[in-house]
């Protein structure tokens, strides 16, 4: 009988200590306008000149700094290969509006308020079923991913524009209209993003793709058809304007086991410092309605992202 009774002990324990390598995943991502560093030697972010200038909308007025910036996104996450086929991903926030519509307020992230949010990701891949995390035990996500659905400013403007309508920014009979109450000026990303690449499309959203490349570039600024590859590993963005960035620092992620806990800690940061440069457009005179507004140039270097994970007991 002390024999039977042991035996229920051990196989009682070896239960127990199965259950326990189940283990914990805690996801964040943070969204900020502040400087981030990549700490990584690998993936050492190159010095980016923001006092540089467009040539082709006449002279340079000024620059001004959006005092709110936030993001309605499509998607956001990580994977670790080209396509969806065998790999394994995480999305913070799914692309088909299945699980979270796209009317769905969870879907604003502000970067002006420095919000870090706390994400119950879709998972992709070898998941094991018993504590819904991946089988393996290392997972390099080389990827991360971020496509928002718009980017939208609130700006305030010179006081010299306090009675000119500026023609670049229609507040009606448009699908994305500015909006200007005062001196200040509510807009997506649309028509400045338009006249600096106007041959490139924003039908689905921007691609933002970052990593396992050795330069930041864009990838098909004259709304060219792009498939699934390299240059786009993580969906068919057919002709969006898809850029591609090597400001990234990655860390493998490790399952937990035995009751560790594994925190993700994502950061996306946005420098918004002067982000809009207005130009004196046609006439080349100044606080006129034909100024130009357009983000600063090579505005995609802007962005950066890091990815720490920490372990503990």
């Amino acid at each position: 009988m002390k024999k039977m009774i042991y035996l229920l002990f051990i196989i009682l324990l070896f239960a127990s200590c199965a259950k326990e390598k189940a283990g914990t995943v805690i996801y964040r991502m943070k969204f900020t306008t502040q400087e981030i560093s990549l700490k990584s030697k690998l993936h050492r972010k190159a010095k980016t000149d923001y006092d540089t200038l467009y040539s082709q909308f006449g002279d340079y007025i000024t620059s001004l700094t959006p005092t709110k910036f936030t993001s309605c996104v499509w998607t956001i996450g990580y994977t670790d290969r080209v396509g969806w086929q065998d790999c394994n991903a995480l999305q913070y926030i799914d692309q088909n509006g299945e699980i979270l519509p796209f009317s769905d307020p969870m879907r604003i992230v502000d970067f002006s308020n420095s919000s870090t949010v706390s994400f119950d990701p879709v998972i992709y891949g070898d998941i094991s079923e018993d504590h819904n995390t991946f089988s393996a035990n290392q997972v390099d996500f080389i990827y991360f991913y971020f496509i928002p659905l718009n980017l939208y400013q609130e700006v305030e403007l010179p006081s010299q524009y306090q009675s000119v309508i500026i023609d670049m920014f229609p507040t009606s009979m448009d699908p994305h209209p500015a909006v200007f109450e005062g001196n200040i000026l509510k807009v997506q990303q649309y028509q400045m993003i338009n006249t600096i690449f106007p041959s490139a499309k924003q039908n689905g959203g921007l691609y933002f793709i970052f990593g396992n490349c050795d330069s930041s570039y864009v990838v098909n600024e004259n709304g060219q058809y792009i498939g699934l590859s390299s240059d786009c590993p993580i969906a068919d963005s057919i002709d969006d304007l898809t850029i591609r960035s090597n400001n990234y620092a990655n860390m493998i992620f490790n399952s937990p086991h035995n009751g560790e806990t594994v925190t993700m800690n994502g950061t996306l940061s946005f420098n918004t410092a002067n982000l809009i440069q207005v130009y004196k457009g046609a006439d080349n005179i100044a606080y006129t309605s034909d100024d130009i507004f357009v983000y600063a140039p090579h505005f995609w270097d802007r962005l950066n992202s890091r990815l720490d994970i920490s372990i503990s007991e």
